[in-house]
């Protein structure tokens, strides 16, 4: 289909966004939703999902993540009937679900209802006239459609780390920087250099750890959000507070791979540059992916750094998921509240 027809399809379809509980709320009296992390159900016949939809689904879900040192899928899809799923509380409980349809006698709408069946769940119901018109509409809207899935991913993780929070840690952090972060009572403040504008929190375990390494300075204007002053910074604040596991050896930002920038809202209002890449040991062997939000702060003249860092070597455990893994880190970032 060329992209005249696309454009023309795209005008005519009705989207409906139903965005009941946009708040992020948790609606009373539901049960909570099951699923693993960055799993999405698509809920269709097989006669619609199929051929070229299922080529749709796997162009947006299943494309490679972004700077991960092992390529993984953004999300993991898994498709079932929708004679399996009615009726079914067990299915209807999983925490992402996409469900598509086709009615000759309808109209091309795109429904999403967040907390429909469990809680947190999001659920998208995408219904058109035919097939290719349905194919249409994912491809249209399939980037909000993701921020959607991940949005949903972010504000399950907030709850779970929310039952189980480090006061001391997220106290530390309120009187140091002026925002809050959920963080779990797993993680730890690390013992070496955390001084007055620097603090590093991490999670060790015998399969992987998880680093979050927290920064003020003084702001020197539209500068301070580039590509490459954000990586020079990361890599000034790597060098000096982080030491390497031998004589000779620091951490720093992988220069040889790609890196992924974007612009972003964190929690309600705050603008920051996200930027996402490889971290790696020089004069060692370590490395692996991170996640970097730069930002500003109301009535304030610095700029914040939040980083978070995965250190999961295959001789571990080659079970572990990196990019679920990412996702928790990403997902205490997430979390930050003025």
């Amino acid at each position: 289909m060329n992209k005249k027809n696309l454009f023309l399809i795209a005008l005519a379809a009705v989207v409906l966004l139903a965005m009941s509980s946009c708040s992020g709320a948790m609606k009373p009296g539901k049960p909570g939703s099951s699923g693993k992390t960055l799993e999405l159900m698509v809920v269709a016949s097989d006669g619609i999902y199929n051929g070229p939809t299922q080529k749709v689904i796997d162009s947006l879900f299943r494309t490679p993540q972004v700077a991960l040192n092992y390529p993984q899928s953004r999300f993991d899809v898994v498709h079932i009937v929708p004679s399996s799923f009615n009726g079914n509380s067990m299915f209807q409980a999983h925490r992402n679900i996409l469900i598509l349809e086709v009615d000759p006698q309808g109209l091309n709408k795109i429904y999403l209802d967040n907390d429909q069946w469990s809680t947190p769940q999001v659920v998208v119901r995408v219904t058109a006239t035919d097939r290719r018109s349905l194919d249409s509409l994912l491809l249209v809207k399939g980037e909000r459609l993701l921020e959607e899935y991940y949005k949903q991913e972010y504000r399950r993780m907030n709850k779970v780390f929310s039952a189980a929070p480090n006061v001391k840690i997220i106290n530390k952090i309120k009187e140091k920087y002026g925002y809050s972060l959920s963080i779990p009572e797993e993680f730890e403040l690390a013992t070496l250099r955390c001084e007055s504008d620097f603090t590093w929190v991490l999670k060790r375990t015998k399969d992987f750890d998880l680093h979050l390494y927290l920064y003020s300075r003084e702001s020197v204007g539209p500068k301070d959000f580039e590509e490459s002053v954000i990586l020079d910074n990361l890599d000034t604040i790597l060098r000096r507070y982080v030491p390497g596991p031998t004589e000779g050896s620091y951490p720093g930002v992988e220069r040889r791979d790609f890196f992924y920038t974007r612009d972003v809202v964190l929690g309600d209002s705050i603008d920051a540059i996200e930027t996402r890449g490889l971290w790696r040991t020089y004069n060692d062997f370590m490395g692996g992916p991170f996640v970097c939000y730069t930002f500003a702060l109301p009535g304030s003249d610095k700029v914040y750094t939040m980083m978070g860092c995965v250190y999961s070597p295959s001789e571990r455990n080659k079970m572990v998921n990196r990019r679920d893994l990412l996702m928790q880190i990403d997902g205490i970032c997430r979390s930050i509240k003025l």
